[in-house]
């Protein structure tokens, strides 16, 4: 991570990322998900413009849907405590649940719904994992 990368995501810690997830936890029925961002997997400055839009914003979407209801809701808070968000160079996403941790693993910087999830991907996932 050059210097870039590191103004740039120093710059969406303080003005983005505390208000982001805190309306992941309102999507999320209040359950008291952390986010954490494997920092130096952030190589482009790109990769860390797009984590607001690209990733959050199709997350906390997708999350009001699955708790939608009190079943959801429930499934969410039992079984969501991490949040964990992992760049990666090449094309394509994963996205994991283990153990109470949300992993996606994605070219964050690439094509949504390709490299990226879009929006009803998570909510798909949800839907099976929880």
């Amino acid at each position: 991570m050059g210097l870039a990368e590191r103004s740039e995501m120093a710059a969406f810690k303080k003005d983005t990322f505390d208000a982001k997830v805190a309306e992941l936890k309102e999507a999320a029925a209040g359950a008291d998900i952390q986010v954490t961002l494997d920092e130096a997997s952030f190589s482009t400055v790109a990769a860390i413009q797009m984590l607001s839009n690209g990733v959050f914003d199709r997350l906390i979407d997708d999350m009001k849907s699955v708790c939608g209801d009190a079943i959801g809701k429930q499934a969410v808070r039992e079984g969501i405590q991490t949040l964990h968000i992992v760049h990666k160079d090449a094309p394509g996403f994963t996205l994991e649940l283990t153990d109470g941790t949300l992993t996606l693993r994605a070219k964050v910087d690439g094509s949504l719904g390709e490299d990226l999830p879009g929006y009803g991907q998570y909510r798909a996932f949800l839907l099976k994992k929880l």
